[in-house]
């Protein structure tokens, strides 16, 4: 039992080497083809390589600071002033420095939009720098096949300069086709340069947007790091270190601006109410001036001095609190109002409260987070819901802060109304002239301290102002790699060398998939249980009888190879009629017939061959031999059988029965009984009887004549049979329609690799032995 399962996996593992084997022979063979597509694919990479635009990579650190630092000791002041403060989210950055806006600032502050050319090399190259002119697109034609138009310009003077053949002058705005366009000498290039010639393209800006958006990388060094690095691949390295570090300097001016919002706000509260306390302040001194010159008095009393400093410093703090109130009346109207989210918050000047401090300024980050974010995602996306839903929380905190704030506000306005009530009570028992003084000087101190305070508030916003620092950090300046990383030059040569490989693979494949005939043997065993006996080889060889004229030759050992297996297929002596049929006309049955026998009588065999192909006889006219008389003349009874029986020339023991005159009705005659008459007649003189019939495919000729043969050869040609034949030979063998069926494969072209590796011995291992 063992030793059958390995005779089965060795059978398994020949089979599997041999279909691997048959594979590659298969393309091995075209091996010529390979090779060329090889060079030219090599050829095309150089030329692809000389005509491709190289492509740099350019690229540029940036820290976002964390506000988690121990700043600590001296710091202090830098962190009050809010210089080192930060609470950026990392993915938000990332999409606000790709985003449209600071793009498109990019863009026009370096023109990009405007594109140079020159055609000096093989290829046209694109400029950026050390050109004699710039041209800037003011003003956009408005037709978008204006975009596709390019210009050839040539400098003619630092003064002139020529548009597709037309001159414009310098420094002065004028029209084209594409528009309204300025155009600028460069003063720093040699004049040499003016007698070359460019080409100029525009493009518009929202492509430039959109494409720069796209190419433009922005990845954080690693999960835990706050380190981004931005990247970018261009065909012109400076103009790559450009577009890079004008974005980061746009994203930082932008941040800082950001962050300047609320300070801004403030300092412009702080300067509306200084400029209505200044003309209110010099009213009141004027008032105290007059009152002293018109009364003649120069000074108040001492007691009167000191009720006059109590009343200044109570009216001062009531100033205050009506000055707290009024700032949260507006922090009320704003959070009471909907769709304020898109305004800034207002300012919280003079409001004390930490915790409430805390609730408006986280507001405030939540708002200038959600307009930055609104830069580069819709108003839908589920970020700015969740802002939304943060905004309206952090507004009902405010609101209820606010209430309590006021509350407590309102209670020490009471509670100064009333010390102020006292106040006044005291000074209405002073001497007029003298409580008339107080009165005036009173209004002036109260206005003074006012002035005073808000002068010192608005020189501590003006230094915070001016001291805020961006909350990112260029760690290096863009850098362009030395070499360009598109295309990779071992890339492409492979690339165009798998090319040049798969491409007559490819051709190979699907000739083989898509051709109809028979050419190799699996096509033949994968269609049918009919075994093949004999594999003939191509010969160009035009001698009917080949076994005699070249006996060495390797078709004649071949048919030898054929005579053998006769014995194992019709072991019984008795067993003496042999049927060649095919398919169609043309595939060698008459050759290999004829051959046969006359290989079987070279052996001492007494053969004769029936030349059974009434409609197309051959086998005569090979020979050289008449047909004045033959089987047709038989089979209606003109002469008998001694009559028609010619010995072949030139081979011993070999004899011939022709067709004769070509009848009418050749299946009528064949089926009239005198067929298996003179079969039988022959089988009695002859060791061998040999009929070569029509193909089965177009008459029924060899059927008839099958129920006399003891074996039927059919023949198969190799890249001449048609595939859908072989089903048809098994569906005979089924049937059982020809005795003993088998099947002799024909003109096997040892170079077209048939069996791609079994018959490849055919032309080269017996190259010793053949003629």
């Amino acid at each position: 039992m063992q030793n059958n399962d390995s005779l089965t996996t060795d059978f398994e593992n020949d089979v599997h080497e041999q279909s691997v084997r048959e594979i590659l022979f298969k393309y091995i063979r075209y091996w010529k083809w390979f090779l060329l597509s090889f060079v030219v694919a090599m050829a095309l990479a150089v030329v692809y390589l000389k005509f491709s635009t190289p492509v740099y990579k350019i690229e540029t650190d940036l820290l976002i600071k964390d506000n988690k630092s121990n700043l600590g000791g001296s710091n202090d002041l830098l962190k009050d002033l809010d210089m080192f403060s930060s609470d950026k989210i990392i993915d938000n950055e990332m999409n606000i420095i790709k985003s449209r806006t600071l793009i498109e600032k990019v863009a026009k502050k370096l023109n990009l939009t405007t594109s140079y050319f020159t055609n000096k090399s093989i290829r046209r190259q694109e400029l950026y720098s050390g050109l004699p002119f710039k041209i800037e697109l003011l003003k956009p034609g408005g037709d978008e096949d204006d975009y596709k138009t390019i210009y050839n310009v040539n400098m003619i003077n630092p003064t002139q300069i020529q548009i597709d053949g037309k001159t414009y002058p310098v420094n002065t705005p004028v029209t084209i086709k594409s528009g309204l366009v300025l155009i600028t000498p460069n003063a720093d290039v040699p004049p040499s340069v003016f007698k070359d010639k460019y080409q100029v393209k525009f493009t518009d800006i929202r492509y430039i947007i959109e494409s720069y958006n796209a190419k433009i990388n922005v990845s954080p060094v690693s999960k835990q790091a706050t380190v981004l690095i931005i990247t970018l691949e261009d065909a012109i390295p400076a103009r790559g270190k450009d577009i890079l570090n004008s974005l980061v300097a746009e994203y930082n001016k932008a941040a800082i601006e950001d962050k300047n919002q609320v300070t801004a706000a403030t300092l412009s509260f702080i300067t509306d109410r200084l400029n209505k306390l200044q003309e209110e302040l010099g009213v009141a001194e004027k008032k105290v001036e007059n009152f002293k010159s018109g009364n003649k008095i120069t000074d108040i009393s001492a007691q009167s001095q000191i009720f006059l400093q109590g009343v200044q410093g109570n009216d001062s703090d009531l100033s205050k609190i009506n000055i707290q109130l009024n700032v949260l009346d507006n922090m009320q109207k704003y959070i009471s109002n909907s769709g304020t989210e898109d305004t800034q918050v207002p300012a919280m000047f003079g409001i004390d409260d930490p915790a409430f401090t805390a609730l408006v300024n986280q507001l405030g980050e939540l708002v200038l987070k959600k307009q930055s974010l609104l830069q580069t995602i819709p108003e839908t996306n589920p970020v700015i819901t969740s802002l939304n839903e943060q905004i309206k929380t952090v507004k009902t905190g405010i609101n209820q802060s606010l209430q309590s704030l006021r509350n407590g506000l309102l209670t020490t306005k009471r509670q100064l109304q009333s010390k102020s009530n006292m106040f006044n009570n005291i000074i209405s028992q002073v001497p007029s002239k003298e409580r008339g003084l107080i009165d005036v000087m009173r209004q002036q101190e109260i206005k003074n301290t006012l002035f005073t305070y808000l002068l010192q508030k608005r020189e501590e916003t003006e230094i915070s102002l001016a001291s805020t620092a961006s909350d990112s950090r260029i760690i290096d300046a863009a850098t362009s790699t030395r070499a360009p990383v598109k295309p990779v030059r071992q890339v492409i040569f492979l690339l165009f060398m798998l090319i040049g490989f798969a491409v007559p693979a490819a051709i190979i494949y699907f000739a083989d998939l898509l051709n109809f005939k028979v050419t190799k043997k699996a096509d033949i065993e994968r269609n049918t249980r009919v075994p093949i006996i004999s594999e003939i080889s191509h010969s160009t060889d035009r001698s009917p009888l080949l076994v005699s004229a070249k006996p060495r030759s390797m078709v004649s050992e071949q048919i030898r190879a054929l005579r053998t297996n006769l014995n194992f297929i019709i072991p019984k002596p008795d067993q003496k009629v042999i049927l060649f049929t095919s398919s169609i006309s043309g595939e060698g049955k008459s050759f290999i017939s004829l051959n046969l026998g006359a290989s079987l009588a070279m052996s001492g065999k007494k053969v004769v061959i029936l030349e059974l192909d009434l409609r197309k006889p051959k086998l005569h006219g090979g020979l050289e031999m008449s047909n004045d008389r033959g089987l047709s003349n038989y089979l209606i009874g003109e002469v008998a059988v001694k009559d028609i029986v010619r010995p072949i020339p030139h081979q011993e023991n070999y004899y011939l029965i022709s067709s004769g005159p070509i009848p009418p009705n050749p299946a009528e005659l064949l089926v009239n009984g005198r067929i298996g008459d003179l079969i039988s007649d022959l089988k009695n003189d002859f060791d061998y009887v040999i009929l070569d019939a029509p193909p089965v495919g177009l008459v029924t000729d060899a059927q008839i004549l099958g129920q006399f043969a003891d074996t039927t050869l059919f023949v198969v040609r190799h890249n001449y049979t048609a595939k859908i034949h072989i089903p048809i030979i098994e569906q005979f063998n089924k049937q059982k329609k020809f005795k003993n069926l088998n099947l002799v494969m024909n003109s096997i072209d040892t170079k077209g690799g048939y069996g791609y590796g079994y018959g490849y011995g055919y032309g080269y291992g017996y190259g010793g032995y053949y003629e």
